[in-house]
């Protein structure tokens, strides 16, 4: 999990200083932009337009040519699945990017000493990289921008102009300071990304945990809720099924095979019973409980349960047919109406339920198979709902009492 979070932390910081080249072209494209329209449009005196006719003019396409490299290696870098740039070839960006603005104010100042280039908007630009330093999410690597910036002021200043007092000492410290306030922004923008990314590791984490006790749609629900799911009346359709002859089945066998057995068969289940909307509830061992409507409401969850139990049939009878699986007869039986739904439990331990008459009868009913010789038997209540969407001939068997139920229920044979 640690290997994984540092490439999700990695690829992030990638991205980020994606965005940050991205926004650095975009202001020296538009700057570009606005010195042709200060030229043609803008009244500007004699001077100022000799220092721009001047090697300043190289300035914003050094500047353009050289994020465009930088963002040509961070693209090859992502696409390669790399998780991050090495530490010194992060420090020699950062020094290009001060050091290319530096040259070309030491070239004005030396061409054009009665110009203080420093009193222009050029001071501005060492501000738009300390800015931007923030998303390659490093204090140090802020602070070193803001470090650099301020040096370069003083040189400029102290040997070129052979000036340097108490403004100049404060632009320089601002300077400084601005790249430590990045860095300290860079660092909060970080541990937001880190804290995210170990929530949605954990998250993703404890999903997998769950998803081998319970199904995922009861993790999800379960997370969402912070661990509570309130019980509440729903209208499900449940189906049990249960693995014929299991005991003898199992005696013969040696504890792996019988694992193995079981692992392939709940496998089956699983599967087309994910496929058709329900969840597996609770493995027993020679069977399963499966539920549909419930945490996830369905239409019709009666429809999805027989499509479900004949999908089951289907898939059992081929990998049987190609040895897959074990000679196996099975029987389900499949009732729907209303179960209360939700967490029960104690504070200590707690478990997603779903209770009610509707999960009895369906017990019972998968308990007829054996008396009728059955694979699959549904209520009238799942044949009325499922009946007008599904293609399938039924065997009406009558009223049948069930055992701890006064009413009898009608029961069809499906298979």
């Amino acid at each position: 999990m640690k290997i994984h979070f540092q490439q999700q932390l990695g690829a992030e910081m990638l991205r980020s200083e994606r965005r940050r080249i991205i926004i650095v072209i975009s202001i020296f494209l538009f700057l570009l932009c606005y010195r042709v329209l200060q030229g043609n449009v803008f009244d500007i005196d004699l001077e100022t337009k000799r220092i721009q006719s001047s090697v300043v003019w190289l300035f914003p396409f050094l500047i353009l040519l050289f994020e465009l490299l930088s963002l040509w290696y961070v693209n090859r870098q992502i696409r390669s699945k790399a998780n991050k740039i090495p530490w010194f070839g992060q420090y020699l960006n950062t020094a290009f990017e001060i050091c290319i603005p530096s040259l070309i104010i030491l070239t004005v100042a030396k061409q054009f000493p009665t110009y203080n280039i420093l009193k222009s908007p050029a001071l501005s630009v060492y501000f738009i990289f300390i800015i931007l330093s923030t998303l390659r999410l490093n204090f140090f690597l802020s602070f070193f921008c803001g470090l650099l910036s301020a040096v370069s002021y003083f040189v400029v200043y102290f040997f070129f102009y052979d000036h340097f007092d108490f403004n100049d000492a404060s632009r320089a410290i601002i300077l400084l300071v601005s790249g430590i306030a990045a860095g300290l922004v860079a660092d909060q923008i970080k541990n937001g990304i880190n804290k995210s990314v170990r929530e949605t590791e954990r998250r993703h984490r404890v999903e997998s945990l769950f998803g081998q006790q319970i199904s995922m749609e009861i993790a999800e629900k379960i997370l969402e809720h912070n661990g509570e799911i309130e019980s509440k009346t729903m209208t499900v359709a449940i189906m049990f099924v249960d693995i014929r002859n299991f005991t003898n089945f199992a005696a013969i066998r040696t504890p792996e095979q019988v694992v193995q057995y079981q692992n392939a068969f709940f496998a089956l289940v699983s599967n087309a019973v994910a496929q058709n909307g329900g969840i597996v509830n609770q493995f027993l061992g020679d069977g399963c409980m499966v539920t549909f409507g419930a945490p996830v409401e369905l239409d019709n969850p009666a429809l999805h349960a027989v499509r479900a139990s004949i999908e089951i049939l289907e898939k059992l009878k081929e990998a049987i047919k190609t040895g897959r699986i074990a000679d196996t007869g099975i029987g389900i039986g499949i009732h729907t109406g209303d179960a209360v739904t939700g967490n029960i439990g104690t504070d200590i331990r707690q478990q997603y339920s779903v209770t009610g008459r509707c999960v009895i009868v369906a017990a019972r009913v998968e308990q007829l198979n054996k008396e009728f010789n059955s694979q699959i038997l549904i209520t009238e209540e799942v044949f009325n709902h499922a009946s007008p969407h599904i293609r399938v001939v039924t065997e009406d068997l009558g009223k049948i009492e069930l055992k701890g139920f006064e009413d009898p229920y009608t029961i069809h044979k499906v298979a």
